[in-house]
């Protein structure tokens, strides 16, 4: 195929416009419909190694945790299940052949950040960007699939492990004709910048544009 390059950019122009428009006029979560029984909160990599320390923290991660925090105690009050997921990496992952070597296992980086600590949390291990291949959370015994109607995504990164995972769990629902939404909390998650290499707004919107056309709800808190 032979691209008009003009007539690409006018339309990712056009549809960006309104794209921004969308989430900039995202309504807010109502913590009334959310139940302990219908309601699951997955966290994805709040760890050291993205937020505090390492080759690939980032600040703006860092900036989330007091909001996350007042979040997570929210929810864990209603006795809803959160599943954290961190990265936890052997020394020959396979992941390090693309990206710089982080969050090696048993080691400070693939730490849950003091502040996120919490006793009920249910901690899971990853090795890849996606959560769900380490483990399918409908799986787990503390939660009742059949009665799951809601799941709400946070943490990091927007356009990798969030996209990923958030992707992957809408897929699998309407493969097994389970109806139940995946709504990602847009400002509960971020990513990173790098001048001239990674625009953090560019790459935050085209994350969550990927993920709504894939099936998952956008909200705020």
């Amino acid at each position: 195929m032979n691209y008009n390059k003009e007539h690409v950019l006018n339309t990712i122009q056009s549809t960006f416009s309104e794209f921004i428009d969308t989430v900039n006029g995202l309504n807010k979560l109502d913590m009334n419909q959310y139940t302990s029984e219908n309601t699951m909160v997955v966290m994805i990599d709040m760890i050291n190694g993205f937020c505090k320390l390492g080759p690939l923290h980032s600040d703006y991660v860092n900036q989330m945790i007091p909001k996350m925090s007042q979040f997570l105690d929210t929810v864990i009050k209603k006795n809803i299940p959160v599943v954290s997921y961190r990265d936890s990496h052997p020394d020959d992952a396979g992941e390090f052949d693309y990206f710089p070597i982080h969050c090696v296992e048993d080691s400070e980086e693939s730490s849950l950040v003091d502040e996120l600590q919490r006793p009920e949390l249910i901690d899971i291990t990853k090795n890849s960007t996606n959560g769900f291949l380490a483990q399918n959370p409908l799986e787990l015994s503390l939660i009742n699939a059949k009665q799951l109607k809601h799941i709400l995504v946070m943490g990091c990164v927007t356009d990798i492990c969030i996209r990923d995972f958030s992707t992957t769990m809408a897929k699998y629902l309407q493969e097994i004709n389970h109806c139940a939404n995946v709504t990602v909390i847009e400002n509960l998650v971020d990513t990173f910048d790098i001048e001239n290499v990674h625009d953090r707004q560019t790459e935050h919107l085209l994350a969550l544009y990927h993920m709504k056309s894939s099936g998952v709800q956008l909200a705020r808190i």
